[in-house]
């Protein structure tokens, strides 16, 4: 009578346990990439044995996409549309799917102004696919870190600087997300 009684019991704790998991809804995002800026982090090597300083910030985001498709493979660059060459937010093409735009402050005025090197994008740079291959359409959500070693080469970048950095995402299907703005870092 009692191995009744616990296999009864064994079942009633299955079935109760099979209930609350069909209740539990995936969660519902949107299908565009939303972030939040969680953090920025800042490493610096001085300058040693003819080597240049080096500062690298690594920035930190929280993300959320409602089927999941962020990040590109190596494969994935060898086709189109990731293969053009131009298009994108920085017309640079689609290879490229983290989008940053570093904005120096100006000692006097105190405000912010974009700064430019070369060409728009130049900080630009691609993430791996964060599902695998296989990978059915499901929402995802994490953080995605990235890391930018900036060469203090007192031609462009000089220690004491003051930078704020614009970051956005690209999914597979070129959905861009919202832009954040990241905290104050001084070189």
């Amino acid at each position: 009578m009692s191995l009744f009684r616990t296999l009864s019991g064994a079942a009633l704790v299955c079935l109760a346990g099979a209930s609350v998991s069909s209740c539990l809804n995936a969660p519902d995002y949107p299908i565009e990439p939303q972030i939040d800026f969680k953090e920025v982090q800042v490493t610096r090597v001085p300058a040693s044995g003819g080597n240049l300083a080096v500062t690298t910030l690594k920035f930190v985001l929280n993300f959320r996409d409602g089927d999941g498709d962020l990040g590109l493979s190596p494969d994935d660059i060898e086709v189109a549309p990731w293969n053009a060459r131009t298009g994108g937010p920085n017309n640079r093409g689609y290879g490229l799917n983290y989008f940053i735009q570093p904005f120096l402050k100006d000692p006097v005025t105190g405000q912010f102004v974009r700064f430019v090197i070369d060409s728009p994008g130049e900080y630009d740079s691609r993430y791996p696919r964060l599902d695998g291959a296989d990978a059915k359409p499901a929402p995802l959500k994490g953080e995605l870190r990235y890391e930018l070693p900036l060469s203090i080469d007192r031609t462009f970048l000089r220690s004491g600087q003051v930078f704020r950095f614009e970051i956005s995402i690209m999914d597979r299907a070129l959905h861009q997300s919202n832009t954040i703005t990241t905290s104050e870092v001084t070189l």
